[in-house]
């Protein structure tokens, strides 16, 4: 069997549209291209929840000192030293 060399012309490829490959960078900036580099917009609203956990759990616990301080103020006039023990427990936890 012969063989023999056969020469194809194909025409160049069309360069990719500027509009086009706008909308393929914020597709893949929106829904993240790769699961494995979360990116875009799952990143950013994965940094989002992570503050908004952090500053809940601070508000939290100052809420928590708040009421603590308030309960020893109620007890004040009646038992002080109760309400000396409680506003060192209120204030114990912000040197720890």
């Amino acid at each position: 069997m012969s063989v023999q060399k056969v020469n194809v012309l194909v025409p160049p490829l069309r360069a990719v549209p500027p509009a086009a490959a706008w909308a393929a960078d914020a597709v893949a900036w929106l829904f993240g291209g790769d699961p494995r580099h979360p990116s875009g917009l799952p990143a950013w609203l994965a940094a989002a929840r992570a503050r908004y956990v952090a500053d809940r759990a601070l508000r939290r616990e100052a809420g928590e000192r708040m009421a603590l301080i308030a309960l020893a103020q109620r007890y004040e006039a009646t038992q002080p030293e109760f309400a000396k023990d409680l506003f060192a427990a209120a204030l114990a936890d912000r040197q720890a």
